[in-house]
């Protein structure tokens, strides 16, 4: 029993190792289908591996070798797959080669079979692939304009900085039919155009649904600015690749600049304002003037049809006033739309605005140098064809023609007189004897507007007025014209009057009286008399000395 039991116990021990011997081979047999299942080949070698590992840890039966002998398997195993990834990369190479002698074959067979219609299929697969890269660059061509338009425009947004509205601005728009009440004019409009007017009527900008807002000057026909415009698109159409949108974009650009380069010379200054009237109500009554009184002066704003009358279907929409400021000191300033405008705004110098005679000049800083119209010669030709179509140089001889001379040659020009003798009103016709530069001579015509009243104003006024240090002379010029006028004789005599002849002759120091003292008198009354004549000749300066002569001299009577 004993010895069965030592056998037993034997066999039992012997069956342990077995298991363990067993359970590590499965161990390794499992390993290495981890490892199959990770790489994908080579099952057997790493089977044949795990067995002979699992022999030598049966053979040493030590812990510390098998920790050892695990480490090395693991290292093994890295190696292994390291491995296997270059032959999955060589296998993927050659097989990528592999690839593409097939597809050299197929062509090479295609071709060689189909020689006859390769060469027709080979232009047309030609000619399409011309087509196609054709297609693509226009689209990339298309791109590139796109976003170069794109750029051009923002860029020229930057630098179109309008006025912007005020604090409070309100938009006013034009009513569509004309209104008879004298102190609120309005003009017929399209119904599209109105004034842009600040809260406190200080401020007016004019904006048209045809013409735009400022620096509408710019591609208006018939003037400076139309024809800035037009070199710009000759310009344009010369460069190749400008397409409608960029050509738009650089007349915008162009726009810009003129109106910046142009406002000196587009501005005008306004005095004697009366205070209560806002700017939009000046501008209208301005507006209403030029509109129904002379509109042939501004052709490019009001177009005139057969009948003389303004036709609307060809108006641009602009109006001679583009922007106008007033302040509560009684001046101000206004913008003209054209350059060919300001002539007639000058000409309208001395109009009344709510009961006040209205100023018009250039302000002190307009430099006549840059000017476009100087600079191209047609300054003077513009300014006499649009001043004298609202402001005739024709003066019809009549009993309120007023004469004015004595002014000092050469020291004034045509417009500094003007503005003189529209102190007193408006004129409806002024003409000036003028020398070749443009300056006065010294003798002037003209008739008021309102006729004999403010006529004999002026001349009470203009007589004796100290011009550059030297006394002017004013007279009627034709008081007996109505004889003429009754015959239905219209006359146009620019001549001296008899009555202003002594006034123009140079001033002497020795002054003649007549029919002063009383032949016969008394003494006394003789001495009275003679003190009551230095007194009234003192009101006019020192007398430094005078005679009486005696009643018996020559000449005496």
């Amino acid at each position: 029993e004993g010895a069965r039991r030592g056998r037993g116990s034997g066999f039992v021990m012997g069956d342990t190792r077995g298991d363990d011997r067993d359970r590590r081979r499965r161990r390794s047999r499992s390993r290495g289908r981890d490892g199959d299942d990770r790489d994908g080949r080579d099952k057997e070698s790493s089977r044949s591996r795990a067995r002979t590992r699992s022999k030598k840890v049966e053979g040493d039966g030590k812990r510390g070798a098998s920790r050892s002998r695990s480490k090395e398997r693991r290292k093994g195993g890295g190696r292994d797959r390291e491995r296997d990834k270059d032959r999955r990369r060589r296998r993927g190479r050659s097989d990528s080669r592999e690839k593409k002698r097939r597809r050299r074959r197929r062509r090479s067979s295609s071709s060689s079979s189909s020689s006859s219609s390769s060469s027709s299929s080979s232009s047309s697969s030609s000619s399409s692939a011309d087509a196609r890269r054709r297609r693509k660059d226009a689209s990339n061509d298309d791109k590139t304009r796109e976003e170069t338009r794109a750029k051009l425009l923002a860029t020229v947004t930057a630098l179109d900085a309008k006025v912007g509205d005020l604090p409070g601005t309100k938009h006013a728009p034009h009513p569509t039919e004309p209104n008879n009440n004298n102190n609120n004019p309005s003009l017929a409009d399209d119904g599209k155009a109105g004034y842009i007017v600040s809260a406190d009527g200080s401020h007016m900008t004019f904006f048209g649904g045809r013409g735009g807002s400022e620096g509408a000057g710019f591609g208006l026909a018939g003037t400076v600015g139309g024809d800035a415009a037009d070199a710009v698109r000759e310009e344009a159409d010369g460069k190749r690749g400008m397409n409608a949108a960029m050509v738009d974009a650089l007349l915008l650009h162009n726009k810009v600049r003129w109106r910046d380069e142009t406002k000196p010379s587009r501005r005008v200054h306004i005095g004697n304002v009366n205070g209560g009237v806002t700017a939009e109500e000046f501008a209208r009554v301005l507006e209403t003037r030029v509109r129904t009184l002379f509109p042939g002066a501004v052709p490019w704003h009001y177009p005139l049809d057969k009948r003389g009358r303004v036709d609307e279907r060809r108006a641009p929409g602009t109006r001679v006033i583009e922007h106008l400021y007033l302040n509560d000191k009684g001046f101000g300033f206004l913008e003209t739309t054209a350059l060919e405008d300001v002539p007639a705004i000058l000409a309208l110098n001395g109009v009344c605005v709510n009961g006040s005679a209205t100023r018009f000049r250039r302000p002190k800083d307009y430099d006549p140098d840059a000017n476009p119209l100087v600079r191209d010669g047609s300054y003077r030709d513009v300014f006499n064809r649009v001043f004298t179509a609202v402001l005739s140089d024709r003066v019809v001889d009549s009993p309120t023609k007023v004469f004015v001379g004595g002014v000092h040659p050469r020291s004034l020009t045509k417009l500094d007189l003007l503005e003189i003798v529209t102190s007193f009103g408006a004129l409806s016709a002024f003409r000036c004897d003028e020398d070749g530069a443009g300056r006065c001579r010294g003798c002037a015509w003209m008739e008021y507007e309102e006729g004999e009243s403010v006529a004999a104003k002026a001349i009470a006024g203009l007589n004796g007025y100290q011009l550059k240090g030297k006394p002017i002379a004013a007279a009627l010029a034709t008081p007996r014209a109505e004889v003429s006028r009754e015959r239905g004789e219209r006359r146009y005599t620019y001549e001296v009057p008899p009555e202003a002849e002594p006034l123009l002759e140079p001033p002497q120091r020795v002054l003649a009286f007549s029919n002063v003292l009383v032949r016969g008198g008394a003494r006394a009354d003789r001495a009275a008399a003679t003190e009551d004549t230095l007194a009234e000749c003192a009101g006019f300066g020192n007398v430094l000395s005078h005679h009486v002569v005696d009643e018996g001299a020559e000449g005496a009577e």
